[in-house]
């Protein structure tokens, strides 16, 4: 459930916090009450719509990513505030009335797209849960690498072995294979990679411990020149963050 605890930086329960603070500020203000808010009536009713539209916007990501990626593991906490986001959400859509609601329906509907936008990219390069039906009996298998080697990434390869960079990585990774693919079969053999989970995954069986020792949270994680990235780079981005620079080799198209 890590991926659904937090954003780059910032908890996720803090964010939730403030939207369901933010909206009861706001209902309290229309209804009278002091509070310390200026502004008017029209101007508070419309800046309730983006807040409920982006918390039941965000809901609806995380519900699908629970019920896709995690296979639907059980989140209470989710399921709850997904009602409750819903339930504003519709509540105060059903305050504007139908020929109010055609004058600002841009509104709701762009702030959908731009809170979908960035939760899809925070969470883009986050590599995949182990499935949960599989995660107690996998045994280990090698990977096949395809995709032919370039001399760029070769070099490459070359240049992060001499420098001490590690790549982390686990067999059932759809992005430590990916990642892997853009190097290409040689080159692949000239990195230093570190399997994760060389005995398998089953009941008992821990990751490995030089996986440990880094504190990884999730695959592919590099380790250059000290520093812990993870997720998959490109290797423009593995040149760039490695001190590669290579002008008598073509880089790739």
């Amino acid at each position: 459930m890590i991926i659904l605890l937090h954003l780059p930086g910032v908890p996720l329960p803090l964010i939730g916090m403030t939207a369901y603070g933010l909206i009861l500020l706001l209902s309290l203000k229309l209804g009278g009450w002091n509070v310390p808010f200026k502004i008017n009536r029209s101007d508070g009713r419309l800046l309730l719509l983006p807040v409920s539209t982006s918390m039941a916007a965000a809901s609806a990501y995380f519900l699908y990513t629970l019920a896709t990626r995690l296979e639907g593991a059980p989140c209470s906490y989710c399921l709850a505030s997904a009602i409750l986001s819903f339930s504003l959400f519709f509540m105060i859509l059903k305050d504007f009335g139908y020929k109010e609601l055609q004058k600002v329906v841009a509104l709701p509907l762009c702030t959908a797209a731009i809170v979908l936008g960035v939760l899809s990219t925070s969470y883009s390069s986050l590599p995949p849960v182990l499935p949960r039906s599989t995660a107690m009996d996998m045994p280990y298998y090698p990977t096949e690498i395809i995709s032919e080697s370039s001399p760029y990434a070769i070099s490459l390869a070359k240049h992060l072995k001499s420098i001490g960079a590690k790549m982390y990585g686990a067999f059932w990774c759809s992005h430590c294979q990916e990642q892997k693919e853009m190097f290409g079969r040689e080159a692949i053999k000239e990195l230093d990679y570190v399997e994760c989970f060389p005995d398998g995954v089953k009941k008992g069986v821990k990751m490995a411990s030089a996986c440990t020792a880094v504190g990884i949270e999730g695959f592919p994680t590099w380790v250059i020149n000290g520093e812990v990235l993870s997720g998959e780079k490109t290797l423009e981005q593995l040149a760039e963050i490695s001190g590669f620079h290579n002008d008598k080799v073509n880089q790739p198209n």
